[in-house]
């Protein structure tokens, strides 16, 4: 049984990141490229400079190392100028949250979104699907529901074929190829090795634990003994059965081995269009298990021998009919019939020159007939020699858009599909300003020992506060309306260095780095009069201009240094100790930090504790709570100190 824990109302933190809300059924201003007016067009150069507020990470990945740890260390991006090399942010770096917050500011599409992106979910072990076959027949898929029998996998690798129980040794396989870079293969007793999807014959044990239930219900149909490839020849010839070998990832001990898959009958409730969904869905499950960024696992193949299973007579797969859905494992990763390109609504990325959103209107857009660029940003070199400093940073999280409680909303309750109706994505997304970290380095560095330093984080090379950057951003024929909004999303209508409203750069952004203020220095524009060419300098008042744009005050309430204007730790959710405390490192998978996200959307809850959403950034309070573990009064004993959760230990999300 698993550590027990009770959320605390006294362990607050806000979550590093909130969304700038964008209704589903909202339209999109879009018009064509001739559409821009008559007035005259402008065409010019802002000289910019970059304050640094908080440390800043911009990783130069070529230049990246790894220890034999394969902890990766990143240098600050720099330049060569002569012999010296210059520290610098590439125009791309700078581009993007430019881009991000004039799309924000316009209400223009989501240029990046790809198309046809779909949105996943874990399954859990209340909704563990189904065993079946899925088969190519008569130019469409065919499913079948099919028996499980057990493959059992020894436990000493072959060594001894130690038995679970009174099963006879000729049940038993061995693993081979575990890892990354090769499929898992089954290997018998006689050596002839299994592959997943490839089709054999065994026969059936169903004595004793080879009958094993749990809960009353079978788990599988009997223990496969004396498997063997399928040479040919009829199915059920001398009593043993045909099937085909389903071999999922790493080997856990509570798992008993691998299995096989024998169809019993044709599932009639799925068409053959809902089948062909299914099984897209299940191809780009696929790829997310074989995202190293996404799917962490060393031992994890990512379903390699998939691709040889597609070659066979018959795919082994999990199924659920009420979802419509596949799946490579009974509680593995499956996909929502709604995809996030239908909940984006007309905010889909702008393909037609006639049809352009504001953004891509100045900032270019792809698609049928692509648009070039209205606007240029150069690098930022840095001024001087800034000051730098290296950090081992703490793990930072992946997006998690199964996650509804924070990248959803419905218009009343937790919604628990995207394919419910009503439901609709949070929004844009921004991380909080979180000002302690341009003095505290607990902030955003992992704490010191002998795991501080592996695969799951990097080293990075910050240049610290203080430090400044000049660039520029050279625009070409754009209107007057485009320039005073252009700037206003480079300043923020508060043309000073000690101005609040500030951007975020860089890498470890929920850690609190890469903080910055931009100020206009410059505004040099070229006028062409009396049939020649000149330039016109202009200093941008401090004030700078606020031109009608949209979801202003959220903007503003992002992008403030000051932060959320509420005294309690910038963090990711979290659990701690009976006493309120961090759980030391490493961590079990009881106290690891998921163990939050699972409590919170428990479907079944105490009435005065309901799951959590992410607060509505307009929202005042943005604090969410903490779960502690109980034991005994453990949990009276964590509610009197768990004021170290917000003034100590936690210290927005860094362990002291």
């Amino acid at each position: 049984m698993g550590a027990q824990y009770k959320r605390s109302k006294n362990l607050k933190f806000i979550n590093p990141y909130t969304f700038v809300p964008t209704p589903r059924n909202k339209k999109v201003n879009r018009s064509g490229l001739d559409e821009r007016g008559s007035g005259n067009l402008h065409t010019g150069v802002l000289t910019c400079r970059l304050y640094v507020r908080t440390p800043l990470g911009i990783p130069d990945a070529e230049l990246a190392g790894k220890d034999r740890n394969e902890h990766t260390e990143y240098p600050f991006f720099s330049y060569k100028d002569g012999e010296k090399s210059v520290y610098a942010i590439p125009g791309s770096s700078l581009r993007g949250p430019l881009r991000s917050v004039f799309e924000t500011a316009t209400d223009s599409c989501f240029s990046t979104l790809r198309k046809d992106t779909g949105l996943s979910r874990r399954v859990s072990n209340r909704e563990a699907y189904s065993p079946g076959i899925l088969r190519w027949e008569k130019g469409e898929w065919h499913l079948y529901k099919a028996d499980r029998y057990l493959l059992a996998v020894d436990p000493k690798g072959g060594k001894s074929y130690t038995k679970y129980g009174n099963w006879p040794s000729n049940t038993y396989v061995t693993i081979s190829g575990k890892g990354k870079d090769k499929p898992r293969i089954a290997r018998t007793a006689e050596g002839e090795e299994l592959r997943y999807g490839d089709r054999v014959d065994f026969r059936a044990y169903r004595e004793g634990e080879g009958a094993y239930k749990k809960g009353g219900v079978p788990i599988w149909a009997g223990v496969a003994k004396d498997v063997r490839l399928k040479r040919g020849g009829t199915d059920g010839a001398g009593g043993r059965l045909t099937g085909f070998v389903y071999i999922g990832e790493t080997f856990g001990r509570k798992k008993h081995g691998e299995s096989i898959f024998v169809p019993v009958s044709e599932v009639k409730d799925l068409t053959g269009e809902q089948l062909q969904k299914a099984y897209e869905g299940l191809l780009e499950a696929l790829d997310i298990y074989r995202d190293s960024a996404v799917n962490r696992s060393k031992d994890h193949s990512g379903y390699k021998d998939f691709d040889h299973a597609q070659r066979e007579q018959g795919i082994p797969v999990w199924y659920d009919i009420g979802d419509q859905k596949l799946s490579p494992a009974s509680i593995g990763r499956t996909f929502y019939r709604t995809t996030l390109n239908e909940l984006a609504g007309d905010r889909q990325p702008c393909t037609d020159r006639k049809q352009l959103c504001e953004a891509c209107a100045l900032f270019g857009m792809a698609g049928v007939e692509s648009l070039g660029s209205r606007i240029r940003i150069s690098d930022a070199a840095a001024v001087g020699e800034p000051v730098s400093q290296k950090a081992a940073l703490m793990i930072l999280g992946q997006p998690r858009y199964s996650y509804m409680p924070f990248y959803a909303k419905a218009a009343a309750g937790v919604p628990r599909s995207y394919d419910e109706k009503h439901v609709e994505i949070a929004g844009r997304k921004f991380y909080w300003h979180n000002k302690k970290a341009a003095e505290d380095k607990s902030i955003y560095a992992a704490k010191d020992g002998d795991n501080m330093k592996n695969q799951m984080n990097s080293t990075m090379e910050l240049v610290m506060p203080g430090a400044e950057f000049c660039f520029r951003i050279y625009y070409d024929g754009i209107t007057e309306e485009q320039l005073e909004k252009l700037m206003w999303c480079v300043n923020f209508g508060e043309n000073i260095k000690e101005g609040d409203l500030c951007h975020k750069l860089g890498h470890g952004k929920p850690l609190g780095l890469g903080s910055v203020k931009i100020v206009i220095e410059e505004n040099e524009e070229r006028i062409f009069r009396d049939g020649m060419y000149e330039w016109k300098r202009k200093t941008p008042c401090k004030e700078g201009g606020t031109p009608e744009l949209k979801n202003m005050n959220a903007l503003k309430r992002v992008m403030n240094f000051k932060g959320p204007g509420q005294d309690i730790p910038i963090m990711y959710p979290d659990v701690a100790d009976v006493d309120g405390r961090p759980f030391k490192e490493p961590r079990s998978n009881d106290s690891a930090r998921h163990v939050w996200y699972a409590k919170n959307k428990e479907s079944k809850r105490e009435r005065d504790d309901p799951t959590e959403m992410l607060p509505n950034i307009n929202k005042g309070d943005q604090a969410l709570h903490g779960y502690v573990k109980t034991a005994d009064e453990g949990f009276q004993r964590g509610a009197r100190n768990n004021s170290r959760f917000q003034n100590g230990n936690y210290k927005n999300g860094g362990r002291k």
